[in-house]
């Protein structure tokens, strides 16, 4: 059929040139067959440009050269142009043909991509192994043209996807693959009465089997096998991949459900705390103005009522400005911005900003001298410190002694806050730290939320300290330890000082 249509083609060329035979140059009539040759080329392949090409060289001899209606050539320079139009016409179909060729395969490969574009969607948007399986079939059948076939696991019932006709030496080798347990996956078989080649893959994951793909590759015949095969194994590798990302999904629905509450749940106390801190801050505000009014200040009444306004705001803002953090916390958003700091100065910050809260204690500090500088972020190990010291005082009795100190231990600066409060046991030891743990004695001494020790936690692992706990009993008062890392070499040569 193309070699016809380049014929007429030629033709056509042929009744446009004859009227104008007597007002063309006899010598250009050959080109103009080139034309049909570009055309038979660009459209239908080499092949019917080189029947073109010779049909257009004999029709300008035989109709525009003379002598006409004669094969014969007199000049032997037509003669010449002739063969060079022949040359030319052979040359230009034969990169017309290879223009076509390329364009065909780049149209092929465009298709392909898209396909497999259409293909990862669907498998994006398969969130069961049915629907899985059914956009496979979908596109092995419909864009590849491979019939693809589910066969199930006996206790699912027949095959998926028109496998009524299914050969039954194909059946029986999909049902072996199932038997033996994970130990064939994959495999190619042909059938002898159809003469079609099957490919089987096994579609499982780690927890369920869900049948063997079948794909007949021989459907349309003709092609090439293995590349074809690598086709179809490609798409299959990225199924089963895709069956086990499902199956984890699955398995990890419950955890994701969970983490959505404790998002809502978070969402839920960071914009009440918000909202909170408005009209407290109003509240401390006010307080603190009514304070320095004369007259309230010289009635004692008032003025109590006045401090007891005040600590119960202060108190509140406290376990709210805890709230935010333990929040920011659990949201990840704890990024320190580390410097060298003198952990002195951390110190006496936490003492001067916790200073109402200790002032119903004793308070010894021991710092050891020249202590190494620390690398770490100060507002936060700050928090820390005034964490444990809030635990410290809440948690100890009136009058009691609350000690802090600060010494250099092998390249670390431990900073530790010791009280006389009612202690923990060798379990409730390593469970400081943890969130909202309370000791049994803590639960009767006073209220809280039980978030203090685990934020100083959390903001002393930010900057790769450790945070400990120690108790010689319950009774007998606890230790808590911050142990941050020191500028290398310092602690050494300090240490090497006091022994000289």
């Amino acid at each position: 059929m193309p070699l016809a249509k380049s014929f007429a083609l030629v033709v056509a060329a042929t009744l446009i040139l004859l009227p104008l035979d007597d007002h063309i140059d006899g010598q250009l009539v050959p080109f103009a067959y080139l034309i049909p040759v570009v055309v038979a080329a660009t459209r239908w392949g080499f092949w019917p440009a080189f029947a073109a090409a010779f049909a257009g060289t004999a029709i300008a001899d035989f109709f525009f050269i003379k002598p006409y209606y004669s094969f014969w050539v007199a000049d032997p320079r037509e003669v010449i142009e002739l063969l060079v139009f022949l040359i030319v016409a052979l040359i230009t179909s034969n990169l017309a043909a290879r223009l076509k060729r390329e364009r065909d395969v780049s149209h092929a490969r465009e298709q392909e991509m898209r396909g497999l574009y259409e293909f990862s969607r669907q498998l994006a948007a398969s969130f069961t192994a049915v629907d899985l399986i059914s956009a496979v079939q979908d596109y092995l059948t419909n864009t590849m043209r491979r019939r693809t076939i589910l066969v199930p696991p006996p206790a699912m019932g027949g095959a998926l996807g028109g496998g009524d006709d299914l050969p039954a030496r194909v059946v029986e080798a999909a049902m072996a693959m199932m038997d033996s347990g994970g130990g064939l996956s994959r495999r190619t078989l042909a059938d002898g009465d159809s003469g079609h080649v099957w490919l089987l893959q096994v579609a499982s994951s780690d927890t369920a089997n869900y049948g063997v793909i079948a794909v007949d590759l021989d459907l349309a015949g003709g092609e090439a096998a293995s590349q074809l095969e690598q086709q179809v194994e490609t798409v299959l590798a990225e199924t089963i991949g895709r069956l086990r990302q499902i199956d984890v999904g699955y398995a990890l629905s419950e955890a994701r459900l969970r983490t959505q509450w404790d998002v809502l749940r978070q969402a839920l106390v960071g914009n009440v705390s918000h909202e909170l801190r408005s009209p407290l801050a109003s509240i401390l505000g006010s307080a603190s103005v009514l304070d320095r009014v004369p007259a309230i200040r010289q009635s004692e009444h008032t003025r109590a009522l006045v401090e007891t306004v005040q600590q119960a705001a202060k108190r509140l803002d406290a376990d709210i400005r805890r709230l935010l953090d333990a929040t920011r916390i659990t949201a990840g958003g704890v990024c320190p911005q580390r410097d060298w700091v003198d952990p002195v100065d951390l110190i006496d910050r936490a003492l001067a900003h916790k200073g109402a809260t200790l002032v119903s204690h004793r308070l010894a500090v021991k710092i050891s001298p020249d202590l190494p500088l620390v690398r770490v972020d100060g507002a936060l190990i700050e928090q820390a410190i005034g964490q444990v010291l809030e635990n410290a005082a809440k948690y100890s009795p009136p009058d009691s002694l609350i000690t802090i100190a600060a010494r250099a231990e092998q390249d670390r600066v431990v900073i530790s806050v010791a009280d006389e409060g009612h202690g923990l046991t060798v379990t409730e030891q390593d469970q400081v730290g943890r969130r909202s743990f309370r000791g049994e004695r803590s639960h009767k001494a006073a209220s809280g939320s039980g978030l203090g020790l685990w934020i100083a936690q959390c903001f002393v692992t930010a900057n790769g300290g450790m945070l400990e706990a120690r108790s010689q009993g319950a009774g007998l008062g606890s230790t808590i330890s911050i142990r941050l890392d020191a500028a290398q070499g310092a602690v050494a040569e300090l240490v090497g000082a006091e022994d000289e």
